[in-house]
C-alpha cells in the first residue's frame, strides 16, 4: 500500500463515496467552487487556509498525533508514532483513521502529513522550531547527564514547559545558557528540540489524551421532587414574557440603534432593571429573538418585525422554541456584550461584533458533555472538558464560551446550575435535526412540562391580585394595571395609585378593568379597589388623550373593511367618523394592512400630518399600490435570518459530480488545472498578464490556489511569487 500511494490525491482516489462524503461533510470549504475530479480536490485540501479550519476541528487525541509526524518527520510509520506518544499502537488507529478521512495525512505503513499542516506547526506540543545548529540526540542526551545536579528542580519545571522562554533577571538563565540547555534567541531564552525531548525522556507529551477528560461534578439533589423542573420551565415562560415585554415599545420606549450597528448598553440596562432581570439574561433573550429573526431595526429604532406578528398567533411554548433553537444555533455570545474588541471598543448587542467564530460549534459541544454527564458539573471541569474537544482555541476563549453556556442557558430555562434540565435535555436531542421537527419537538416537550394556564383570580381586601398558577393571556393584561409583588407557582399583584394611574395615562380602560376582574373573580371586587380605580378616573378625566400616529380616510364601507381586519386592533385603529379613523401605528402598517384587506391604499399627507387614503375596494388595485407607490413602506425592518441549511452544494451531488469529472467528462477550469499541477508538484506554463496588456511566460510550479490568488514557485530561480488568478493562462 505505501509503495503504490505517492499523493494525497492517489489516497483520494481510493476513498469509496461514504467516506468521500464523511470528508467533504466535515470541510465543506471544500465544495466551493466545485473542483474538477480528485486531484483538484487534493490540492484544495492541502490549502493553508483550508488545512488550519480542518486542525482547528481536531480533538486533543488527534492533534497529538499530529504533532508527532510534524516532530518525526515525513514518512513516519505507525510504531515510531506510538513510541513517541508512549501510547499503545492500537489506540492510535482510530485517529490516524480519521485524518486521513480529514485529508490531512496519507499513507499507511509511511505516513506524510500534508505540507501546509507542516509548515503551519512550527512548535508542536510546545517544543521550539528546529535550528540547524541544534545538537543531534545523542549529543543532547550526552549533554543533560553533565548537568549539575543542583539544576535538577529546574529541569522539572522545564520538561514539560513551552520551549521558548523569558530570559529573566537572575542567575538561571545564565547557568540554562553555560550547561547548554538553552540558548539565545533575541531577548528570549530557546530550549532545542533535541535538549527538550530528551528531557521529556524521549517522549512528547507528559500522557497521551486519548479520552476526554471526566468534568467531575456532583451529583443533583432535590429537597421537593419537580422543583428543577418546574423552575426551568417557568424561566422558560419568563424568557417569552420578558421578549413579549420589549417588544410592545413605544415612541418613547423603543431603544434607537447604534452609528454602528446594535443596541445601546444604556438601553439593555434599562430593558433588564424594567424586566426585572438581571443584564445578561435579558441580553440573551434579546439577541435570541434578533437571531431568530423576531426584532429588527429600520435604521432608526429597534421593532418587532412581521415574523413576530406571525409567531403571537402561536403559543408561548412555541416562541420559546424558536428563541432556544435561535439561541442553540447562533455563533453570537450575549456575554460578550460590552466588552471590548480588538480595537477597544465595546461589543453592542445584536450587532455582528457579538459573533464570536465557531461559537455554535463550542456550545453545542458543551450542551453535548453536559448531557453526557447528568450532574451538577463545575465550570472547571467543564474547561478542562471543552479543551480536550477544540485544544487549539485559547484558554480565555473556552472560559467565555463555558460562562455564555452556563449563563445564557439558565435565562432560557435550559440549563439549572451546572446541568441540564428537562428542557435542556430536550434540545440537546434535536440539536442535529432540522429545523421545523426541532422546533415541533421542542414545542411539544414544553406544552407536555407547562401547567395549564389560569383564567381566574383571587382579589384581596389589601388591593392585591393573586393569579393562582399561570396566567391565561387575558389575564396577562392585570400587569398594565399593576405593580407585581411576587412571581412563582402563583403570580401575586397590587394595584396602587401610581400603577392605576400610568395605565390610564397611557389610554387603558377602567371599565375593561374592573369588568375583566369580576369575570375572573368567585368573590365580589373590594370596595377599595373599585374606588382607588373610579378616583384615579375621575382626577384623569378632564381631559382625554389618545396616541395616534396616522389617520385613515375613505368610504364608509372601506373603513368598515379596514376595522374588521385581524391586525386592525394590533394597529390601534380606532373609528372616529364614518369616514375617518385613526391609528397608533405608523402609516407603513396601515398601507399593508389595506393592502391585505384588498383595498388601494395611497399614502397621503406631509411628515407633519400622515395619513392613508383608501380608494374602491379591489384585489387588483390593491396589488397595483403594493407594486408601484407602497413599495418604499413595504420595507422590512432589518434582522438576521433565522438559522437554516448551508446553501453549499451536498456531498452527495459533489460526490457524483467528481467522479464524473474524474472519467473525463467536462473540461477544468484554469483553477482546477493549477490545483491539479500543485497536487503533483508539476511544473507548468504560465501565461501572466501585466500591467500594460502583454503576457509574460513563466515555467513555475504551482503551490497552492486561496482566495482567488496562486502562489508558485519559479522553476528557474526557485524564487515564490503570488498573482491573481486571473491574470493567469495557461496553453
Amino acid at each position: 500500500m505505501a509503495d503504490s500511494l505517492r499523493s494525497l490525491a492517489d489516497s483520494l482516489r481510493r476513498f469509496d463515496d461514504k467516506r468521500l462524503e464523511r470528508l467533504l461533510s466535515a470541510r465543506p470549504d471544500l465544495l466551493h467552487p466545485l473542483p474538477h475530479g480528485l486531484g483538484a480536490l487534493a490540492a484544495r485540501a492541502t490549502g493553508s487556509l483550508s488545512a488550519r479550519r480542518a486542525l482547528g476541528s481536531l480533538t486533543a487525541a488527534e492533534l497529538a498525533v499530529v504533532d508527532a509526524l510534524a516532530v518525526l518527520g515525513d514518512g513516519a510509520s505507525p510504531p515510531q508514532i506510538a513510541a513517541l506518544l508512549d501510547a499503545p499502537i492500537a489506540s492510535l488507529a482510530v485517529h490516524l483513521e480519521h485524518l486521513r478521512t480529514l485529508a490531512l495525512l496519507w499513507g499507511e505503513d509511511e505516513l506524510h502529513l500534508v505540507r501546509a499542516v507542516r509548515e503551519g506547526l512550527r512548535s508542536p506540543a510546545g517544543l521550539a522550531p528546529v535550528h540547524a545548529e541544534d545538537p543531534s540526540a545523542d549529543e543532547a542526551r550526552a549533554l543533560l547527564e553533565r548537568v549539575p545536579a543542583d539544576l535538577a528542580p529546574a529541569l522539572g519545571r522545564l520538561r514539560w514547559a513551552p520551549g521558548r522562554l523569558e530570559a529573566g533577571t537572575g542567575d538561571l538563565a545564565d547557568r540554562l545558557l553555560a550547561a547548554g540547555i538553552a540558548v539565545a534567541d533575541g531577548s528570549a531564552l530557546r530550549i532545542p528540540r533535541s535538549v527538550h525531548l530528551a528531557l521529556r525522556g524521549g517522549r512528547l507529551l507528559e500522557s497521551f489524551p486519548q479520552d476526554p477528560p471526566d468534568p467531575g461534578g456532583a451529583e443533583i439533589r432535590e429537597r421537593i421532587p419537580g422543583t428543577r423542573t418546574a423552575g426551568a420551565v417557568e424561566r422558560a415562560l419568563d424568557a417569552v414574557r420578558v421578549l413579549d415585554g420589549v417588544l410592545g415599545w413605544d415612541d418613547e420606549t423603543a431603544p434607537g440603534v447604534l452609528r454602528r450597528g446594535g443596541l445601546p448598553q444604556r438601553d439593555l440596562r434599562r430593558l433588564a432593571a424594567d424586566a426585572g432581570i438581571e443584564e445578561v439574561a435579558a441580553a440573551t433573550i434579546l439577541q435570541s429573538g434578533w437571531l431568530a429573526g423576531l426584532l429588527g431595526h429600520d435604521g432608526e429604532t429597534w421593532a418587532p418585525t412581521a415574523d413576530w406578528a406571525e409567531l403571537w398567533q402561536h403559543g408561548p411554548e412555541h416562541r420559546w422554541a424558536e428563541l432556544a433553537l435561535a439561541w442553540a444555533h447562533g455563533d453570537h455570545l450575549a456575554v460578550a456584550a460590552g466588552e471590548a474588541d480588538a480595537t477597544g471598543t465595546p461589543r453592542a448587542l445584536l450587532s455582528e461584533a457579538t459573533r464570536i467564530d465557531q461559537a455554535a460549534a463550542r456550545r453545542a459541544r458543551l450542551l453535548r458533555i453536559l448531557a453526557a454527564h447528568p450532574r451538577d458539573l463545575p465550570e472547571q471541569g467543564l474547561h478542562a472538558a471543552l479543551a480536550w474537544w477544540h485544544p487549539l482555541v485559547p484558554a480565555r476563549t473556552l472560559a467565555r464560551d463555558v460562562r455564555a453556556v452556563l449563563h445564557e442557558g439558565a435565562a432560557l430555562g435550559v440549563l439549572d446550575g451546572g446541568a441540564l434540565t428537562v428542557i435542556g435535555e430536550a434540545l440537546v436531542e434535536v440539536l442535529e435535526a432540522d429545523l421545523p421537527v426541532a422546533d415541533a419537538r421542542l414545542t411539544s416537550a414544553l406544552v407536555d412540562l407547562a401547567p395549564a394556564p389560569v383564567d381566574e383570580v383571587l382579589l384581596g381586601a389589601d388591593l392585591t391580585i393573586v393569579v393562582p398558577g399561570r396566567p391565561s393571556p387575558r389575564l396577562a393584561a392585570l400587569e398594565t394595571w399593576t405593580e407585581v409583588v411576587s412571581r412563582g407557582g402563583a403570580l401575586t399583584l397590587r394595584a396602587t395609585p401610581a400603577s392605576v394611574r400610568s395605565a390610564l395615562q397611557e389610554g387603558r380602560d377602567a371599565e375593561e378593568l374592573l369588568g375583566l376582574l369580576r369575570e375572573a373573580s368567585r368573590t365580589p371586587i373590594p370596595q377599595a379597589l373599585e374606588y382607588l380605580v373610579h378616583d384615579e378616573q375621575r382626577r384623569l378625566g378632564q381631559v382625554h388623550v389618545g396616541p395616534a400616529r396616522a389617520y385613515v380616510t375613505g368610504e364608509e364601507d372601506a373603513i368598515a373593511l379596514l376595522l374588521a381586519q385581524p391586525g386592525a386592533a394590533g394597529a390601534g385603529l380606532q373609528r372616529l367618523a364614518p369616514t375617518v379613523a385613526i391609528a397608533a401605528c405608523e402609516p407603513r402598517m396601515l398601507l399593508r394592512l389595506a393592502a391585505a384587506a384588498g383595498l388601494s391604499p395611497l399614502a397621503d399627507g406631509d411628515a407633519g400630518a400622515p395619513a392613508v387614503r383608501l380608494g374602491a375596494r379591489g384585489a387588483a388595485d390593491g396589488a397595483a399600490a403594493r407594486r408601484g407607490g407602497g413599495e418604499a413602506v413595504e420595507q422590512l425592518v432589518r434582522a438576521p435570518a433565522a438559522p437554516g441549511p448551508s446553501a453549499l452544494l451536498e456531498p452527495a451531488e459533489a460526490i457524483a459530480r467528481l467522479r464524473r469529472a474524474e472519467s473525463g467528462e467536462g473540461a477544468p477550469s484554469t483553477v482546477d488545472l493549477l490545483l491539479e499541477a500543485s497536487a503533483a508538484g508539476r511544473s507548468v506554463s504560465l501565461g501572466i498578464v501585466d500591467g500594460r496588456g502583454g503576457i509574460e511566460r513563466v515555467d513555475a510550479v504551482p503551490l497552492g490556489v486561496e482566495d482567488g490568488r496562486l502562489r508558485a514557485r519559479a522553476s528557474a530561480d526557485d524564487e515564490e511569487f503570488t498573482v491573481l488568478v486571473q491574470r493567469v493562462t495557461l496553453d
